[in-house]
């Protein structure tokens, strides 16, 4: 095998590998039901990070790429009023179901 192949070859190898990883991402999701025209908010009190999602017409709300750690999800009804809180701890990969 001469230089020319041995560094595609490697090349090659490299990317190969590159993708794998990436294909891991270090990201999860939370997933739930609700009624059309309330939002779901997830919070992470450890590091203060809040997003908002409204529910589909579906019924369905989902959140995609949030970072591990425990999150309280609270949804709020267009009447104003709230559902109690509820706790889910995120892991790599994953999407919690919030009931």
């Amino acid at each position: 095998m001469n230089a020319f192949h041995t560094r595609a070859l490697a090349l090659v190898v490299g990317l190969a590998t590159a993708s794998a990883a990436t294909a891991q991402s270090p990201t999860a999701g939370i997933a739930g039901e609700g009624k059309l025209g309330d939002i779901a908010v997830i919070q992470n009190a450890d590091t203060g990070f809040t997003r908002e999602v409204k529910v589909r017409k579906n019924g369905r709300y989902q959140i995609r790429n949030l970072p591990t750690g425990t999150f309280v999800v609270i949804l709020k009804h267009a009447d104003g009023t709230t559902d109690a809180p509820k706790q889910v701890t995120l892991q790599v990969g994953m999407t919690a179901r919030v009931l």
